[in-house]
């Protein structure tokens, strides 16, 4: 790991710590138990969403412009041979608009890294294919990618990371059926 990619460990606590230790001195009877979890989850996406996109610039980074890019072209390569989806199924793996899809599309097919085409199976239909090129292209962007997750979590134990992993499924969980 180099060095300004270093996790810090503060003895005194995080920035969520010291937010609560604000409202207990400013409101004391204000219940802020919450935000013990979901301040710290929407802090920790923030820093690792910096962390990854600052992996994807890096010099000798990451081959992939933007995380946009990154996540459509995983996408691709786990739906597995023949990398191929159509432009809806890759809007629903990412959760994205048609125009946030059809500028990504654009861009990776003018770069070599994807390719379009009717579906034999129905010629009024698209289908997106990871090309040759794309395929090495997210390979070794994926490689340094699980490199930086698993440095990250490093600073777990793998019964921490077990325990944080099952809390957060069953989290997700939730979530995703409210909202369904």
């Amino acid at each position: 790991m180099a060095e300004d990619d270093e996790i810090h460990i503060a003895d005194e606590g995080d920035s969520v710590d010291a937010m609560m230790a604000e409202w207990r001195s400013e409101w004391p009877e204000l219940d802020v138990s919450s935000s013990a979890v979901i301040a710290r989850l929407l802090r920790a996406a923030q820093l690792l969403e910096d962390r990854f996109t600052s992996g994807l610039r890096r010099p000798g980074g990451m081959p992939i412009a933007n995380v946009g890019d990154f996540d459509l072209l995983q996408a691709l390569r786990r739906s597995g041979p023949p990398y191929t989806l159509t432009p809806g199924q890759l809007r629903q793996a990412l959760i994205v608009s048609s125009a946030g899809i059809t500028g990504r599309l654009n861009r990776l097919e003018r770069e070599g890294w994807i390719e379009r085409g009717p579906s034999p199976a129905d010629g009024r239909s698209t289908l997106v294919r990871l090309t040759e090129e794309g395929r090495a292209n997210i390979d070794r962007a994926l490689g340094q990618h699980f490199g930086l997750e698993r440095d990250v979590l490093s600073v777990l134990e793998p019964e921490e990371r077990a325990g944080v992993a099952d809390a957060l499924r069953k989290l997700l969980a939730a979530l995703e059926a409210d909202s369904a």
